[in-house]
C-alpha cells in the first residue's frame, strides 16, 4: 500500500512545488541559477549556460577617438552572436560610497600584514589613509554576464537532448533532485557554442584594451550574492558546489531522499534571506530597503555612460543598473507591428510604430547591425526604517537617468521584488523591466565599459581616479618585468612626496619578511621625512636599519671605494668595473668629455696592481696596534698571538673565525689600497713597460698625467683621502644627502658632482649586484657567510633612487652607470627611479627603458608636445596634460602615469591623495621638520602626528610661521632677527606641549 501511495504523494508534492515556483511565492523562486557545469560556467533551470566576466576597466585614457574605437570593436565582437537566437548578455554596474571603506581596507590588507610582520607601528597612518581617501572615492564594480540559451538549438536537438537525458536517468535510476542542485541540468549541445562565445569575447576585450577576467564559479556566485544581500555576506563566504565537500546538515529534517545529502540549492545560497514587498515600489531585504527605477522610453539623444555616472556622483547615492540584451529583438515587435500596420490609418502613433518596425527590419536585413531586445533596471537603497532617505535617493536616481539623454522612467512594475531581482547580477533572465527593441550599436554605446583599470588588485600605494575610483599600485610587483621609473615636473609639483609614498609602498609590499633595501641619493632633505617615519615606526632594536646622512667634504665622511667584501683580497667583477670607471673619471681633465687615450686601459691595470700588491702574496699592510682600540681589545680577548710581520689580513681572518664579523670589517679597512696609492703604483715597472712611452696631449707622459690627476683628486676631495670613516653599518634603507658636495656651476663643480654621485651610488648599492657565482672566488672560510648573505640580498627587493637627476647632466660616467643598472637591474631585482625637473634631463636610452612614467606637471605647451613625441602620447593624453595635470591642490595632486606591464601599456590620469598625517610624515621643509622632530621626542611619533594633523591639516606650519613673522615685523617696524623663525617654532612647540599636558584631546591652540 505504501509503495502505491508514496509515488502519488511525491507527485502531488512536486506539483505543489512547481506551482509555488511558478507563482513566485518564495524568494528562491526568483533565482534561475541551478548549479555549476565547469570551473567558469553556471547552469540555469532550463539548461542555459552562463558565465560572468569581471570588467576591471580600460587601460588607456579615453577620448573621442578611443571611445569610438572601443564602441566599434565591441559592437563587432557581439554582432555575429547577437544576430542569432539563443544568446543574451547582461552588463551590471554597481556604485556605493558606503562600501568604499571596506574596499580600501581590503586593498591595504597585505600592506598592513607586512607592517605587523616587520614590526612597523603605522596603524595611525593606515587608519588615516582609509578614512581620508574614502571621502573622495566610491566602490565600483562592472560585470558582463554571458548567456547561451536552449533557443540556440533546433527543435530536433532539443528533443534528442531530452530523450538522452531521460534514458540516462532511467538506466542509472537517478532520483529527482528535489532538495539539491540538479547536476544534470546542463544541455551538452550548448557547451561548445557557449565556450566559443566567452573565449571570443575575452580575446576581443584584450584587443580593445579592456582589462577583464572570467570569474571562477565560486567567485561568480559570491558576487551574485553580494548584489542580492551584501550585509549578510562575509568576505570569506564561499558557495557549496558539485565537487566541494558537502556541508553538515540538520539530520532531523531528512526525508530519506538521496538529495538530502547532496549540495544544497543555489537559489537559497544566493538569496539567503526572505524579502518583503512593503508596497508596489519598495522591498525590504534584511536591514535594507530597496526601490527600483525602470527605463520605459530610452534616450532620444544617446549618451555615454560616463554622463550618467557624473550625475549620480554629484547626488552621492548608492545605486546599480542592469542592461539586459537578448538576441532576436524583432520577434518582440511581430504582433505589434502587424496590428500597427493594419490600424495605421487610425492614428499617427500607429503609423509611427509601423514605420519604426519597418526601419528596424531594414537595419536587420540590409546591415550588419543586430537588433536586440533591451531591458534596463536600476535601483537604489537605504537603511531599513529610513523611508524618507530611500524616497530621496530614488528621486535623485530618477532625475539623473531622466537627464541622461532624456529618458522616461517608472518605479512600479507590479512585483517590487521582481524588479529588484531584475537588477541583480545574473540571477534571472526574466527581467520585469519594460522591453525595448534597439540596434546593438546603440546599446553598446550606453554600456559602462570605460572605467579606468589598475593592473593591481592590492597595493601599498593607493591612487584614485579624478572622479573617485580607487586605483591601487604596488611598486616592484610581478605585474612588471622591470621596474624603472622616471618622475619629472617643475619644482613644487609633489615629486618628492610621491617618491616617498612609493618608497614607503615598497617597504610595505605584501609578503615581505624583511625590510627591502632602498638607496636614495638625495639633494636636500627630500627623503628625510620618510627616513624619520620608518625609524620611529621600527622597534628599538631595528632602528639602525634606517639611516639618513648629509655628506660633507671632510675626512670624517671618508669613503674608500677600494673596500672589498669581507675577507676578499680582490674585488668582484662588478666592483672592479666600477673602480675602473671611477678612476677613469678622476683622471679625465676637468671640462673634457672624455679621458686621454689609453687612460681607461691603464686604470684597469692600476686597479689590478693595487690589489695584487697588497694581497697575502704581495706586500700586505702590517698590523699596527693602537689604531683601532676595539680591534686591539678583541684580539687580546681571543688570545691572538702576533709578531712583527703580522698583517692586517691575518687579523681579519682571526677575528672572523672567532665570530667577530663587525670587528673583522673594521680591521679590513686598514688592509685596503687607497685612491692615493694609485699615484705611486702607476709608476711600477709593469705599468711603465706598457704605458711609459705614451705622451699625453699636455706634453707629459701618460703615467705622469695619471699620477698628477690622482694626486689632485685626493687633495680636492678629502672624502677620498683616507680609509673609510663613514660606515653605513647594517642599514638597509639609506638616504645620502649630497647637497653640500654636489653643487652645480662650472667644470670643477660638475666634476665634483659626478665623483660624489658615483661614490654614493657605489657605497649604497655595491652589494645589490652580488651573485652566488661571486662566492666561488672568495676565500674558503668566508664562502658560507657570503653565500647566506648573498641569498638574502638576492631575495630582497632593492630600489635605487636618484633625486634631482639634472645635476648629473654633465657627468657622463654617472649616466652610463645608471644605464647599465637599468639594463641589468632585473636580474638582481633592482628598481631604478630617476627624479628631475624636465624630460630633457633623461637620455633617450633611459626613456626607452622606463616602465613607469610620472608626469607631475605638464608645463608649457612645447613641453607637452615634446612629452607626446617622446612617449607617443595620444591627442587625448595631451589634452589631459594641458587641462588636468597640475600640482598639489585640495584633494591631492593629479598627474599622468604610464606603466609598462606584462599585459601591455597602461596610461591613466590619477590623483595622489595623502591625508594630513602622511603629509606631516613626509614633509621636508625646515620649519616642519623642526616642529615634527621636537614633538616626536617629547610625546612620541603617533601622538605628534595626530596633533599636527589636527592643528595643521594642510601638512605644514610654513604659513603659520610666515604669519607670525609678519606680525613681528609690524610690531618691530620691519626689523626682525634672523633667528626669529626659530623662536616662533620653539614657542609653537611649547604651546602645543602645554595644551597637550592640560588636555591630550584638545582641538585647538589658545589664541595669544
Amino acid at each position: 500500500m505504501v509503495k502505491l501511495v508514496e509515488p502519488i504523494l511525491n507527485g502531488i508534492d512536486s506539483f505543489l512545488a512547481w506551482m509555488s515556483a511558478s507563482l513566485r511565492q518564495t524568494t528562491e523562486s526568483y533565482c534561475d541559477v541551478e548549479t555549476a557545469d565547469s570551473p567558469t560556467v553556471l547552469v540555469t533551470h532550463d539548461g542555459s549556460l552562463m558565465s560572468i566576466i569581471r570588467i576591471e576597466g580600460i587601460t588607456t585614457l579615453l577620448g573621442n577617438a578611443e571611445f569610438n574605437r572601443l564602441h566599434e570593436g565591441l559592437t563587432l565582437s557581439l554582432q555575429s552572436v547577437m544576430s542569432r537566437p539563443g544568446h543574451a548578455f547582461q552588463v551590471l554596474f554597481n556604485y556605493d560610497r558606503e562600501q568604499v571603506v571596506s574596499e580600501i581596507t581590503e586593498i591595504f590588507m597585505p600592506a598592513r600584514e607586512t607592517a605587523v610582520r616587520l614590526g612597523l607601528d603605522l596603524d595611525d597612518l593606515f587608519e588615516e589613509r582609509i578614512g581620508y581617501i574614502s571621502r573622495y572615492c566610491g566602490s565600483e564594480s562592472v560585470f558582463f554576464v554571458v548567456w547561451t540559451t536552449p533557443t540556440l538549438l533546433t527543435k530536433e536537438q532539443m528533443e534528442q537532448d531530452a530523450k538522452s537525458k531521460l534514458e540516462y536517468l532511467r538506466q542509472n535510476k537517478v532520483p529527482p533532485f528535489t532538495r539539491s542542485q540538479n547536476v544534470l541540468a546542463a544541455i551538452p549541445d550548448l557547451r561548445d557554442a557557449h565556450d566559443a562565445f566567452v573565449r571570443s569575447l575575452t580575446n576581443d576585450f584584450q584587443n580593445l584594451n579592456i582589462r577583464a577576467n572570467v570569474l571562477e564559479v565560486h567567485d561568480a556566485i559570491y558576487e551574485m550574492r553580494m548584489t542580492a544581500d551584501p550585509e549578510f555576506t562575509d568576505r570569506s563566504w564561499r558557495p557549496v558546489l558539485p565537487g566541494d565537500k558537502v556541508p553538515v546538515k540538520d539530520y532531523q529534517r531528512f526525508t530519506g531522499e538521496f538529495t538530502d545529502i547532496l549540495w544544497p540549492p543555489l537559489s537559497k545560497q544566493i538569496l539567503p534571506r526572505d524579502a518583503e514587498n512593503m508596497d508596489l515600489r519598495t522591498v525590504r531585504i534584511g536591514d535594507r530597503i530597496y526601490s527600483t527605477i525602470f527605463i520605459d522610453l530610452f534616450p532620444k539623444d544617446i549618451k555615454r555612460f560616463v554622463y550618467l555616472l557624473g550625475r549620480t556622483i554629484g547626488a552621492s547615492i548608492p545605486w546599480r543598473i542592469s542592461f539586459l540584451a537578448e538576441s532576436g529583438g524583432l520577434t518582440t515587435l511581430k504582433l505589434k507591428s502587424i496590428i500597427a500596420g493594419i490600424l495605421s490609418f487610425s492614428s499617427a502613433q500607429n503609423r509611427l510604430l509601423n514605420d519604426a518596425a519597418k526601419f528596424l527590419k531594414h537595419l536587420d536585413v540590409n546591415t550588419d547591425n543586430a537588433i536586440v531586445r533591451l531591458r534596463v533596471a536600476a535601483c537604489t537603497w537605504a537603511p531599513e526604517g529610513n523611508m524618507p532617505l530611500l524616497r530621496t535617493r530614488a528621486s535623485e536616481l530618477s532625475k539623473a537617468i531622466e537627464g541622461w539623454g532624456t529618458c522616461d522612467v517608472s518605479e512600479v512594475c507590479g512585483d517590487a521584488f521582481a524588479g529588484i531581482a531584475s537588477s541583480m547580477l545574473g540571477v534571472t533572465l526574466n527581467s520585469v523591466a519594460n522591453a525595448a527593441v534597439a540596434p546593438l550599436t546603440d546599446v553598446v554605446y550606453m554600456l559602462p565599459m570605460t572605467r579606468p583599470a589598475s593592473p593591481w588588485k592590492y597595493g601599498a600605494v593607493l591612487f584614485r581616479t579624478p572622479d573617485g575610483k580607487p586605483w591601487p599600485f604596488q611598486p616592484g610587483s610581478s605585474e612588471q618585468t622591470t621596474w624603472i621609473d622616471l618622475l619629472f615636473a617643475r619644482p613644487g609639483s609633489g615629486k618628492s612626496v610621491l617618491s616617498n609614498a612609493i618608497n614607503l609602498g615598497l617597504c610595505l609590499s605584501g609578503g615581505l619578511t624583511r625590510l627591502p633595501r632602498i638607496a636614495i641619493i638625495d639633494i636636500g632633505p627630500s627623503s628625510s621625512g620618510l627616513i624619520s617615519l620608518l625609524r620611529e615606526a621600527l622597534p628599538q632594536n631595528q632602528k639602525h636599519y634606517v639611516a639618513y646622512h648629509r655628506i660633507r667634504m671632510t675626512p670624517d665622511y671618508a669613503i674608500n671605494p677600494f673596500d672589498t667584501q669581507l675577507g676578499c683580497r680582490f674585488p668582484t667583477p662588478q666592483e672592479r668595473g666600477f673602480l675602473v670607471n671611477f678612476m677613469t673619471l678622476l683622471t679625465t681633465p676637468i671640462g673634457a668629455e672624455s679621458p686621454y687615450d689609453a687612460i681607461s686601459d691603464m686604470a684597469g691595470m692600476v686597479v689590478d696592481e693595487l690589489y695584487k700588491n697588497l694581497s697575502d702574496a704581495g706586500n700586505a699592510y702590517q698590523y699596527t696596534s693602537g689604531i683601532e682600540p676595539l680591534v686591539d681589545g678583541i684580539l687580546e680577548e681571543i688570545g691572538f698571538v702576533r709578531d712583527p710581520k703580522t698583517t692586517w689580513w691575518e687579523v681579519v681572518d682571526a677575528l672572523f673565525i672567532a665570530g667577530f664579523t663587525h670587528e673583522a670589517l673594521l680591521a679590513q679597512r686598514y688592509a685596503m689600497p687607497l685612491v692615493a696609492d694609485a699615484a705611486s703604483i702607476c709608476r711600477t715597472q709593469s705599468v711603465e713597460d706598457l704605458y711609459g712611452k705614451i705622451i699625453a696631449p699636455t706634453g707629459e707622459t701618460l703615467i705622469n698625467a695619471f699620477g698628477r690627476m690622482i694626486s689632485s683628486a685626493v687633495r680636492e676631495y678629502p672624502v677620498l683621502s683616507r680609509i673609510t670613516s663613514f660606515d653605513l653599518g647594517e642599514a638597509k634603507i639609506v638616504s645620502l644627502d649630497l647637497d653640500e658636495v654636489a653643487k652645480g656651476g662650472g667644470d670643477a663643480a660638475d666634476r665634483q658632482t659626478a665623483v660624489m654621485y658615483m661614490l654614493a651610488r657605489y657605497i649604497l648599492a655595491k652589494n645589490y649586484y652580488l651573485t652566488e657565482d661571486n662566492v666561488e672566488d672568495m676565500p674558503d672560510q668566508y664562502r658560507e657567510y657570503h653565500r647566506k648573505r648573498i641569498m638574502e640580498i638576492r631575495e630582497d627587493p632593492k630600489r635605487l633612487v636618484f633625486d634631482e637627476f639634472h645635476r648629473t647632466s654633465k657627468a657622463r660616467a654617472v649616466r652610463d652607470q645608471v644605464i647599465l643598472d637599468m639594463r641589468e637591474g632585473r636580474k638582481w631585482k633592482v628598481q631604478i627611479a630617476l627624479i628631475s625637473q624636465s624630460i630633457d634631463d633623461f637620455d633617450e636610452t633611459m626613456v626607452e627603458f622606463a616602465t613607469g612614467i610620472y608626469i607631475m606637471d605638464a608645463g608649457p605647451a612645447q613641453t607637452v608636445e615634446k612629452s607626446a613625441k617622446i612617449f607617443g602620447l595620444s591627442e587625448t593624453a595631451q589634452i589631459a596634460l594641458r587641462t588636468r595635470v597640475h600640482g598639489p591642490r585640495e584633494g591631492g595632486a593629479t598627474f599622468f602615469v604610464q606603466y609598462a606591464t606584462k599585459s601591455g601599456i597602461n596610461q591613466q590620469l590619477v590623483t595622489s591623495t595623502l591625508g594630513p598625517i602622511e603629509l606631516w610624515s613626509f614633509s621636508t621643509t625646515v620649519e616642519d621638520a623642526l616642529v615634527r622632530n621636537q614633538l616626536y621626542k617629547r610625546i612620541g611619533p603617533k601622538e605628534a602626528r595626530r596633533l599636527l594633523a589636527m592643528l595643521f591639516p594642510a601638512g605644514s606650519v610654513t604659513k603659520y610661521v610666515e604669519s607670525k613673522l609678519n606680525q613681528m615685523r609690524e610690531q618691530q617696524e620691519g626689523v626682525i632677527a634672523e633667528t626669529a623663525s626659530f623662536s616662533v617654532i620653539d614657542t609653537l612647540v611649547n604651546n602645543i606641549l602645554a595644551a597637550y599636558r592640560a588636555d591630550p584631546n584638545f582641538r585647538s591652540l589658545p589664541e595669544k
